[in-house]
């Protein structure tokens, strides 16, 4: 679950940058819906996946 722990949080990070750079108005909206305050709700959301997952790869072996 590294991997993909590591694969969600960098898809994160890239849709916080998609959100700064629409918020700085570099490049104009993709649509009506995909506003700043989407990409960076979808990066908090992915990010806190990438976490959820980094810490379950664990396998928690309480015996």
């Amino acid at each position: 679950m590294g991997a993909i722990a590591a694969i969600v949080g960098a898809i994160g990070g890239l849709c916080a940058i998609m959100g700064i750079v629409t918020a700085a108005e570099v490049i104009l909206p993709l649509g009506a819906q995909l506003t700043w305050l989407f990409w960076f709700v979808l990066s908090a959301i992915l990010l806190l996946a990438a976490i959820a997952l980094a810490v379950g790869r664990s396998g928690g072996g309480y015996d």
